[in-house]
C-alpha cells in the first residue's frame, strides 16, 4: 500500500534527525579517540549516547501526539530539531572533511553578521551541501523502518500487552513485536541503562562530557545570553613569586623608568615626563589624565552613558588598568646592552638614514618557504611524493622550486641551497639588490608571530602589545594599552614647530597609510586601523569604487576577500610619490592576502605542479596551490622594493617584513589550517628588518612580534633619524614596551627569568601557545575543557611529528617527566601557571569586559 506523504513525514523527521545526529556523534568520537586511553574509551562508551537517545526518545513520543494543535506544535518542534541536527552535522562533517579540524559554534556564531566572514563559511559550501544530500538520502531510505524499530522497542519495554498504544499506525509497515520478546528486551535496556547511569555518575567531567554533548544542543547552546562582567583591576598574583625578588628595572641613560600614573616611584618619578604636549595624540590615554593623590588607581575615568542599560555600563567603574614595564614579572630588556658588534661599526663607518619605513605583513608567510630551501623538510615531503630517482625528474622538480622565492632569498641573505637557475621563464623581470656585498639589513631566524588570528598579530606588530585571549577582535572594543607607531609619530608631529625647516628630514612630519587589496571590513579591520592611528586606510573597498584613481573594468577577484596585490600597487606607488613631492616621512603598511585560502592566483598567472599530480584523489592540491601563491607574492614584493628604487628612496626606507602567521597543512598535521591548531607549522614565521646601508646580519632569536615595535625606534634612534625632541621622545618610550629590541643581544633568560614567547592561536579563546627563547620545549595550553594539553620538544621533534597529549595537566606532567625527564617536567608546570596567568593579565590591561 502506498503511504501518504502526512503519515511518512513523521517518522521521515525522526529518521533524519537519527541519522544525522549518530553521524555527527560518530565523527566526533573519531576526532578525541586518539586522546583517551582505548580501554576508558571502550569502557564509557555508552555514556556518550545519552544526551541523543534522550533526544531521540522525547521527539518520537513528540510525534505521537495526534489531537490538533498539540499534535502541529509537537511536529513543529520535532521538525525543528531534525532540521538544526541536519545542518549542524552537515556543516561539522563538512569543516572536518576541509581542515580535519572540530567545527566550534561559538566562534561560527560570530560570522553571522559579517560579509566577508560568511564568505570564508561559504567557501566550503560544496562539500556541507553533498554531505546534507548523502545524509538525507540515508534518511529516506530507512523510513519509517527506524521509526517502527524504536516505536517497538519502546512498546515492549513500556507496556507488553498493547504494543501498538505507544506506535503509529503505518500501512504496510506496522511492524508488530511478539509478545514473547518483550521481557528480554526489558531486562538488557534496564541492565543496559542502570550500567550506564553508574558510569555517568562515576565517570571524569573532562574530557567526557564534552565527547558526549549531543550536536543539537552545542549549537542551540550559543544563543544563550549571559551577563558581561570586568576584569579584576587588581590582576591575578605572578605565579613564580621568587622571580621578583630584586627585579626593580633601572632605565639605561637617565631615562624614566616606566613612567605610569598612580604608581609610587622616586619623587622625580610622579610627574608626567617634559615632552607630554597639551594636546596628546589618541593612544597615549594614560598620559593625559593624572590625578593628584599618585597613589589612587583613578588614573582616567570612562565616560558613562547613561542611556545604555547597566549591563553596557558594567566596566564604566572610572578606575583604569595600565601597563607598567617596572612591575611586569615576564619583562626582560636587552636595552642596556650595546648594538650588535656589525651595525655598531657600520654607524661609525657611513651614514643609515631612515627618512620611511615599510612594514610588510604577509599572510600565511612560513618561515620554512621564506625562502624555500633545498633539505628542508618540505623540499624532502614533495620529492617523496614523486616517488621516483630519475635524476631527470629530480632536476626538473628542484628547478621549479628553485624559482619559488628568489626575493625572500634577496631580503633575509638566506640561500635556497638550490644551483643557481635561470628565471627567463617568469612573465615579469624579477627586483635586483642593489645593496653592495655584506649588506642588506637583519634576519631573524627563529622569530614566531603572536597570534595565528591575522589582524590580532597585527595589531601586536604595529602596537608592541600582547592581544586578548578572546575570539575574535575584541579588542577593538577597548582602548590599546601601548602606543601604536603611528601614534608615536604623530606625537613626533605634534612636537614640531609650523614654521619647521622642510628640507631638514628630521623636521618633516610623518603620514602614515595602510594598503590592502582585500576587503576592511572583516572583523572590525577598519575599526582597528582607525584605532591604531592610521592617517588613511586604502582597501577592497576604496579601490573598487568606479570613481577611484586607479579603477579600471575587469578586476578579478581571486578570493572571498579581494583582489591581488597588483590592483594596489599603483596606490603604494601613489604613497611614496606623494611623500616625496610633499617633503613627508611615509610609514606604509601593506598587507599581502594571495597566500590565504583558497590560495587562488589571477587566471592568467601559470601555476607550478610542485607535489607529484594526485589526479582524482587531490592530495596535495591545497598545499600546491599554497606554494604557486607564494611565488605569485614574493613577486609582489619584488615590485614594492622596485618602486622604491625608482623613486629613490630605497636607500633611505626601512622595509620590515613579517609574516602574520603560519600555515599548516595535511601534509604537516592531522589538522589543517590556523583555526585551533597549535601546531608549529603556524607559528614560525619569517622577520627582516631590510635596509641596503645595513650590514647583512644573521640573528639567532625565538622572539614574536612584539619586537617589532622595540626595534623600529632603536633603530630611528642610533641612526639618527630623529631630531632632539623626538629623540628625547623615542629614548623614554621605548623602555615602555615589552619586546627586546633585535638590534641588540637577544636574551633568552636573564636573573631567572625566561623571555617566554605567548601566541594566540585561532580563533583566540580556546588555547594558547606558550614557548620560552631559554628552552626547546612548547605548550599548547587549553583554555577551555573541550581542548587538550600538547607538549613538545623542538629540538628532538621540530616539526612536531610526535607529540604528548593529554586531557588533564597531572598525566600530561607525568608523561613529559617519563619521557624527556625531569627538568621538562619542571618546565611545564611553570608554563602552565605563567600561561594562564599571561591570559587574565592581558584581560586586565585591555579592561576587557567579558561574560563568564
Amino acid at each position: 500500500m502506498i503511504v501518504s506523504r502526512a503519515s511518512f513525514l513523521k517518522p521521515f523527521l525522526f529518521s533524519l534527525l537519527v541519522v544525522a545526529s549518530l553521524y555527527s556523534k560518530a565523527l566526533h568520537l573519531f576526532q578525541h579517540i586518539h586522546s583517551i586511553q582505548r580501554s576508558l574509551f571502550i569502557l564509557y562508551f555508552s555514556t556518550f549516547l545519552i544526551q541523543d537517545v534522550l533526544l531521540f526518545i522525547g521527539v518520537w513520543l513528540l510525534l505521537q501526539i495526534s489531537s490538533g494543535c498539540l499534535s502541529a506544535l509537537g511536529l513543529l518542534i520535532a521538525g525543528f530539531f531534525a532540521i538544526v541536527t541536519l545542518v549542524a552535522a552537515s556543516s561539522q562533517i563538512g569543516f572536518f572533511y576541509v581542515t580535519g579540524s572540530e567545527i566550534q559554534w561559538g566562534a561560527a556564531k560570530s560570522f553571522q553578521n559579517d560579509p566577508a566572514g560568511m564568505k570564508l563559511l561559504l567557501s566550503g559550501l560544496q562539500p556541507v551541501l553533498l554531505v546534507g544530500v548523502i545524509i538525507t538520502f540515508i534518511a529516506w531510505s530507512v523510513t519509517p523502518h527506524l521509526y517502527n524499530l524504536v516505536g517497538g522497542w519502546l512498546s515492549a519495554i513500556l507496556d507488553t500487552t498493547a504494543p501498538e498504544k505507544f506506535r503509529l499506525e503505518l500501512p504496510a509497515t506496522n511492524i508488530k513485536l511478539p509478545a514473547r520478546k518483550t521481557k528480554p528486551i526489558q531486562f538488557w535496556t534496564l541492565c543496559i541503562a542502570v550500567t550506564t547511569l553508574i558510569l555517568q555518575f562515576i565517570r571524569p567531567a573532562v574530557p567526557y562530557d564534552h565527547i558526549s554533548g549531543t550536536i543539537a544542543f552545542k549549537v542551540l547552546s550559543v544563543f544563550r545570553s549571559q551577563p558581561p562582567r570586568c576584569s579584576h583591576s587588581d590582576g591575578q598574583p605572578f605565579p613564580l613569586p621568587h622571580l621578583l625578588e630584586g627585579q626593580f628595572w633601572e632605565a639605561p641613560d637617565g631615562h624614566y623608568k616606566g613612567w605610569t600614573p598612580g604608581l609610587v616611584y622616586e619623587d622625580d618619578m610622579k610627574t608626567k615626563p617634559e615632552w607630554v604636549p597639551e594636546v596628546l595624540p589618541p593612544g597615549f590615554w594614560r598620559w593625559g589624565d593624572v590625578t593628584k593623590d599618585p597613589t589612587s588607581k583613578n588614573y582616567s575615568t570612562f565616560e558613562v552613558d547613561a542611556a545604555k542599560p547597566k549591563t553596557e555600563r558594567a566596566c564604566s567603574t572610572g578606575e583604569r588598568n595600565v601597563y607598567s614595564p617596572v612591575h611586569d614579572p615576564m619583562r626582560i630588556t636587552n636595552l642596556d646592552l650595546g648594538l650588535l658588534e656589525p651595525l655598531e661599526k657600520a654607524l661609525k663607518e657611513h651614514p643609515v638614514p631612515i627618512t620611511h619605513v615599510v612594514l610588510l605583513t604577509m599572510e600565511s608567510a612560513r618561515k620554512d618557504v621564506f625562502p624555500f630551501k633545498s633539505g628542508s623538510h618540505l623540499h624532502d615531503m614533495i620529492l617523496a611524493s614523486h616517488e621516483t630517482q630519475d635524476p631527470a625528474i629530480i632536476n626538473d622538480i628542484n628547478a621549479k622550486l628553485a624559482r619559488m622565492t628568489p626575493i625572500a632569498e634577496k631580503l633575509s641573505g638566506e640561500s635556497s641551497g638550490f644551483p643557481v637557475m635561470d628565471h627567463g621563464n617568469l612573465t615579469e623581470e624579477l627586483w635586483e639588490d642593489t645593496a653592495e656585498p655584506g649588506m642588506g639589513g637583519i634576519n631573524v631566524v627563529g622569530a614566531l608571530t603572536a597570534s595565528s588570528l591575522s589582524f590580532k598579530s597585527v595589531l601586536t606588530s604595529h602596537c608592541g602589545v600582547g592581544p586578548l585571549a578572546v575570539d575574535f577582535l575584541d579588542e577593538v572594543e577597548n582602548d590599546i594599552y601601548q602606543p601604536c607607531i603611528m601614534q608615536i609619530l604623530e606625537l613626533f608631529n605634534r612636537l614640531k614647530k609650523d614654521s619647521a625647516e622642510v628640507d631638514d628630514i628630521h623636521e618633516r612630519r610623518w603620514k602614515s597609510v595602510f594598503v590592502q587589496s582585500i576587503t576592511g571590513l572583516f572583523d572590525q579591520q577598519n575599526v582597528l586601523n582607525d584605532k591604531m592611528g592610521f592617517s588613511e586606510s586604502i582597501y577592497k573597498e576604496a579601490i573598487e569604487n568606479e570613481h577611484a584613481r586607479h579603477y579600471h573594468e575587469g578586476m578579478e577577484e581571486i578570493n572571498y576577500f579581494g583582489y591581488p596585490e597588483t590592483e594596489v600597487l599603483p596606490y603604494i606607488r601613489d604613497a611614496i610619490n606623494e611623500a616625496v613631492e610633499n617633503n613627508k616621512r611615509l610609514f606604509l603598511s601593506h598587507f599581502t592576502s594571495t597566500t590565504h585560502h583558497p590560495w587562488g592566483t589571477p587566471a592568467a598567472y601559470a601555476k607550478e605542479q610542485y607535489y607529484a599530480d594526485d589526479g582524482i584523489i587531490a592530495k596535495h592540491t591545497d598545499m600546491n596551490n599554497y606554494l604557486n601563491t607564494i611565488r605569485y607574492v614574493d613577486q609582489r614584493i619584488g615590485d614594492i622594493l622596485r618602486i622604491l628604487d625608482e623613486t629613490g628612496i630605497a636607500n633611505e626606507t626601512l622595509v620590515v617584513a613579517i609574516g602574520d602567521h603560519g600555515q599548516a597543512f595535511r601534509e604537516d598535521s592531522r589538522v589543517a589550517g590556523t583555526y585551533e591548531n597549535g601546531h608549529i607549522s603556524n607559528f614560525r614565521v619569517p622577520l627582516i628588518f631590510r635596509h641596503p646601508l645595513l650590514p647583512r646580519i644573521q640573528v639567532s632569536a625565538n622572539a614574536t612580534s612584539l619586537s617589532i615595535l622595540p626595534t623600529i625606534l632603536d633603530l630611528l634612534i642610533n641612526t639618527n633619524s630623529l631630531n632632539r625632541p623626538d629623540t628625547t621622545v623615542a629614548l623614554d618610550l621605548i623602555n615602555e614596551y615589552e619586546g627586546q629590541s633585535l638590534v641588540r643581544p637577544y636574551r633568552a633568560s636573564h636573573n631567572g627569568r625566561q623571555a617566554w614567547n605567548m601566541g594566540i592561536i585561532n580563533a583566540g579563546g580556546t588555547m594558547l601557545s606558550v614557548g620560552s627563547a631559554a628552552v626547546p620545549f612548547r605548550l599548547v595550553l587549553p583554555l577551555k575543557e573541550d581542548f587538550t594539553y600538547v607538549f613538545s620538544n623542538l629540538e628532538t621533534d621540530p616539526h612536531e611529528l610526535d607529540v604528548i597529549e593529554e586531557w588533564n595537566f597531572e598525566a600530561l606532567a607525568d608523561r613529559v617527566r617519563r619521557v624527556h625527564g625531569p627538568k621538562a617536567a619542571d618546565w611545564v608546570a611553570d608554563a602552565d601557571k605563567v600561561g594562564k596567568w599571561w591570559v587574565e593579565e592581558r584581560k586586565r590591561l585591555w579592561n576587557y569586559r567579558e561574560s563568564p
